[in-house]
């Protein structure tokens, strides 16, 4: 600043005498160069870019990492949560798999899940434990009955809460099921355990652990010992109401990666399972187990529609107290040809489902041409599923009104 000042006396002084030579210009030319840059022009400041920092991981995900198990996913299929029995499939002779309303032929949410064992005389279901939290309990089939539901026992150490979504593995010991609570990521974790003859009690449950486990709802552990085959369920990265279904090898003794040898960031991609690709290896394991599933498949679509079959007419559930099973069972008499269109309707609904549910797992393996034909595809099922919906919806809701009026 002083040095400018100076300049600008001289030049006054010197303008004088200089007037007549007509190097005034030359002076100011002069003056300009010697003057501070922030004479000539304002300095402008860079704004600083706010830091954002990462999330943290969640400590018991980092607990947890070393230990993660090599898995072989092959497959995938995302659904609605209350179509989740759709995507898996089980052999009838290591039990099977029902919704608590089909079951029991009672109101109960699309998310309540009933294992019946291979025998078919004793179920494992989760139910209200009193204290407002959901518990595990079974059922013996006497003299064509159930018997009164009776708490598994052992299970409800750790603090574990809202237990649901049991499976029994052949051997009638070891059961898998889902919980809240306890040492848990969050959301649903799995839990595997098994029963102490001796003392009558399941063994203090474990979890299972990644990648099987995040920290969104992870439910519904099914294996098909048979076809080495395995299933379960997941809410991440998945919008509301939506489940990925993935499809696995299951293996009899459990393997865990080498996080020196792979890394951090590998390790965390299968912990995450941020892509099925990832485990595929040389893709031989994968192609013959792709062959298990749809012979698995085939099986199991028949025996569903066997069953379907043999339970005769339908189930309606009007209220709390009253369920129509026959047409003759409605007090409205146009009920009766509402429910033959809702019925009709409703095979449609499972027809066009289950060709989704195919063009989806094709998908995947589909050359360029055969992918083009089933993106279109896909996407006319989804609608027409998603215009079904709605109708039978609404059929549902006149037959319930219609009903409860007369």
């Amino acid at each position: 600043m002083f040095v400018g000042t100076f300049f600008v006396i001289l030049l006054v002084q010197y303008n004088i005498k200089m007037m007549k030579t007509g190097k005034i210009i030359l002076l100011l030319s002069m003056f300009a160069a010697v003057l501070p840059a922030s004479a000539q022009k304002k300095k402008v400041v860079a704004k600083k870019t706010p830091k954002v920092e990462a999330p943290a991981e969640n400590p018991r995900f980092t607990e947890m990492l070393s230990a993660t198990q090599k898995v072989t996913f092959i497959d995938s299929v995302v659904v609605s949560r209350n179509q989740l029995l759709d995507a898996f499939y089980t052999n009838r002779e290591e039990g099977s798999l029902s919704t608590y309303k089909d079951f029991f032929h009672a109101p109960g949410q699309a998310s309540d899940i009933v294992y019946v064992n291979e025998l078919g005389n004793k179920c494992v279901f989760s139910m209200n434990n009193g204290n407002g939290g959901m518990r595990l309990y079974s059922c013996d089939l006497l003299a064509n009955e159930w018997s009164t539901p009776e708490p598994l026992k052992g299970l409800e150490e750790d603090g574990l809460t809202d237990m649901g979504f049991p499976y029994m593995m052949p051997d009638g010991q070891t059961l898998f099921f889902a919980a809240r609570g306890g040492r848990g990521l969050g959301g649903y974790d799995i839990y595997y355990t098994r029963f102490d003859a001796e003392s009558g009690r399941f063994l203090k449950p474990e979890n299972i652990g990644l990648p099987f486990n995040s920290e969104a709802d992870d439910f519904l552990y099914v294996i098909s010992e048979q076809d080495s085959i395995g299933f379960f369920a997941s809410s991440r990265r998945q919008p509301e109401g939506m489940v990925c279904v993935y499809t696995f090898v299951p293996s009899a003794t459990r393997s865990v990666y080498d996080i020196d040898a792979i890394g951090g960031t590998a390790i965390r991609r299968f912990a995450n399972i941020a892509q099925i690709s990832d485990t595929w290896g040389n893709n031989r394991q994968r192609t013959a187990a792709l062959q298990r599933l749809e012979r698995l498949r085939q099986s199991s679509d028949i025996a569903r529609q066997k069953r379907n079959e043999s339970k005769g007419s339908f189930t309606f559930i009007v209220d709390d107290k009253t369920v129509c099973r026959s047409f003759n069972d409605f007090r409205d008499p146009d009920n009766a040809s509402r429910m033959r269109e809702l019925l009709s309707m409703q095979k449609i609904y499972d027809n066009v489902s289950a060709k989704l549910l195919k063009d989806r797992n094709d998908y995947p393996n589909a050359s360029v041409l055969d992918r083009n034909r089933l993106y279109s595809e896909i996407l006319e099922l989804e609608e027409q599923q998603h215009r079904l919906a709605l109708q039978i919806q609404f059929l549902e809701k006149e037959i319930r009104n219609n009903e409860l009026s007369n």
